[in-house]
């Protein structure tokens, strides 16, 4: 019925749903990924079930990508017979139940029947479900996969891949903004990163989008440090670009700072969050992509599209070396930690 924003923001990016009785305006409404987590992941078409979903999901303060993931899990598992309906409390959990989703989403939330497992996650609901319903679950690091598929941005896989806290959509740009014109405005602020390469298509990954993705990877950590939404900044299609964010902090809180000094900051992030897992036993084999991506999309308009694992090892390897990670154990060496400053951190 309405588009809602945050104050003075001209994007006007959150849509506000009506159905009456069953879903109030006050709760906002879906956006991208709900459509695509609580409908499409689920076999679901009906706008009237996802919106209350996503309603459901405000109020009990539930991510909507993990939970409808989550959900999208556990029918998988239904179907396969991992699951029946003694385990789901009479539920039918066949793809494409409109009214299975939303009920999921309250069991969850309250941790009640079936609901008590799932929301500890697809990962640990699948070790404990057991008979291979491991392989069902898309996480990396524990965190479900969001709706932007590896397969067609393998840039953003490879950051799913070796990101600190999982696979994530909004920790690097995306593939297609290298595929636009040179004179394009996504081109023109890559180049103030330092990335001038373009693509006829978004599925390579050769050294330079591996570039591209580091580079873009420390550019989105800014705008987590300075709280900045990536709706509005950002390094290609946003409405300001790299070099006004360095405007943004000499104006607005007084920092003569400079771009080489912001991504510096960037990475110091994303180093002390690589730190901790390493510490906590992360290793380089919590860098990975679950193994569907590898295989062969089997129907539809993608029959055929995965992939490749070599060149996705070689990707990480070379990120590694971008990073100053160590190649067999994925830890920030301790030169790296050092040129960041870091150095009390192994001291």
């Amino acid at each position: 019925i309405d588009r809602d924003t945050c104050y003075a923001c001209p994007v006007r990016c959150k849509r506000v749903v009506e159905v009456p009785g069953k879903v109030y305006p006050r709760y906002g409404g879906p956006e991208y990924e709900t459509c695509a987590t609580m409908g499409s992941y689920c076999g679901v078409t009906s706008l009237e079930s996802i919106a209350l979903s996503n309603q459901l999901c405000n109020m009990y303060g539930l991510d909507t990508i993990s939970c409808g993931a989550t959900i999208s899990f556990a029918m998988e598992c239904f179907e396969k017979g991992l699951l029946t309906k003694e385990d789901t409390g009479g539920i039918d959990l066949s793809f494409g139940n409109a009214e299975a989703v939303p009920e999921m989403v309250k069991m969850i939330a309250e941790r009640k029947g079936l609901g008590d497992l799932l929301a500890e996650g697809s990962l640990r609901a699948s070790r404990e479900i057991g008979k291979g319903a491991e392989k069902l679950s898309m996480t990396v690091k524990g965190n479900e996969i969001p709706a932007h598929m590896p397969q067609y941005k393998p840039s953003v896989g490879l950051i799913y891949a070796v990101n600190p806290f999982g696979a994530d959509h909004q920790s690097s740009e995306h593939d297609p903004m290298v595929t636009m014109p040179p004179d394009s405005q996504e081109r023109r602020w890559l180049a103030e990163l330092g990335l001038w390469k373009g693509y006829p298509d978004q599925f390579s990954l050769d050294d330079e989008k591996v570039r591209f993705a580091y580079y873009t990877q420390r550019f989105y950590s800014i705008l987590d440090t300075l709280c900045l939404c990536q709706f509005v900044w950002g390094p290609a299609w946003q409405l300001y670009g790299p070099s006004d964010i360095v405007t943004l902090c000499r104006s607005g809180i007084g920092w003569e700072t400079s771009l080489f000094e912001l991504m510096l900051a960037g990475e110091r992030r994303i180093n002390m969050m690589r730190f901790f897992n390493y510490r906590e036993g992360f290793t380089r084999e919590d860098d990975r992509l679950p193994q569907r991506f590898f295989e062969p999309l089997p129907e539809g308009p993608g029959k055929g599209v995965h992939l490749d694992r070599a060149r996705f090892e070689e990707a990480v390897d070379l990120y590694y070396a971008f990073a100053g990670w160590d190649k067999k154990t994925g830890a920030p060496t301790p030169e790296r930690l050092k040129m960041l400053s870091l150095g009390w951190l192994v001291e």
